[in-house]
């Protein structure tokens, strides 16, 4: 082990370190919240990432995607790209096996299916519910980060970070999966446009995306590694559901216990292949679900 890890090796020993670098980590999504991700995984010494992610730049990704230049051209540069682009600045021989894709496809479920953890960086409701599927039916602990900027006086402002570990807790049955919105965007277009006949939403509301801001990613990103890092390391078990509260400058980890019951960490837990996760694919979900 050479000096680069020295000062937080003093923290979590030698062994930990060994554990981080054996690790191999897939990020869903990397933009403002996953961009984050990816760097703190490669300071640490995670030796193989996997960034997935369907998207190149756009105008407004300049004001919190790490890794980014000002000469980088929009359109005309992928986020994987740059997310690749950050972690050999760090360490050149860590390998990055990157997905230019939605991970709902066979090349993204294909790299998850090769991690032993999973990130979800996602501002679809659709997209969080099938990795959340995905990560179950096949035990693989999964970290979901989420930040929020609310509208009122005075503006509310935070996030959460949900980690379903070992089938004792995920995001449906710590009740903070909208999944009637969910269940929407994974019909498709063609349901969405019913929906806004039906109750008069616009169509576009349900792939609307709110403000978001360099700093507050950054916090939430950092609580979620540092419970991952805590976990892998063993210096004890990641809390399930964490809420930052900007405006209070509060971090409160929730109490709440697990519904019993739960479908995806009582029912699916483990099943892998008979679980049908792979059906997503088959029905085309990424195509429009990114």
């Amino acid at each position: 082990m050479n000096d680069r890890f020295d000062r937080q090796i003093r923290f979590f020993g030698k062994e930990g370190q060994e554990r981080l670098a054996a690790a191999r980590v897939a990020v869903v999504g990397v933009g403002g919240l996953g961009s984050h991700v990816v760097q703190q995984l490669a300071f640490l010494g995670v030796r193989a990432i996997a960034p997935i992610d369907a998207k190149e730049l756009g105008p407004t990704s300049r004001n919190r995607l790490v890794g980014m230049s000002e000469g980088d051209p929009i359109p005309g540069t992928r986020k994987v790209d740059i997310a690749e682009r950050t972690v050999k600045a760090i360490d050149g021989s860590i390998a990055v096996d990157k997905v230019f894709d939605s991970f709902v496809s066979k090349l993204g479920f294909d790299a998850l299916m090769g991690a032993d953890y999973v990130f979800g960086c996602l501002d679809s409701e659709g997209a969080r519910l099938v990795l959340t599927e995905l990560s179950a039916a096949y035990a693989k602990p999964y970290v979901d980060v989420s930040s929020d900027v609310l509208p009122g006086n005075p503006v509310d402002y935070g996030g959460q970070v949900c980690i379903a570990w070992n089938g004792n807790g995920c995001l449906s049955c710590m009740n903070i999966l909208d999944r009637t919105r969910a269940a929407v965007e994974l019909a498709g277009p063609e349901e969405r446009r019913r929906q806004a006949e039906i109750y008069g939403i616009r169509g576009d509301l349900l792939n609307d995306v709110g403000p978001s801001v360099v700093s507050i990613n950054g916090v939430l990103a950092s609580l979620a590694v540092t419970e991952f890092m805590l976990k892998v390391t063993g210096i004890r078990e990641p809390r399930r559901l964490l809420t930052y509260h900007g405006r209070t400058g509060k971090v409160t980890a929730s109490a709440d216990t697990p519904l019993p019951d739960c479908y995806y960490c009582m029912g699916l837990w483990g099943k892998g292949d008979p679980g049908d996760v792979q059906r997503y694919v088959r029905q085309g979900v990424g195509t429009f679900l990114r």
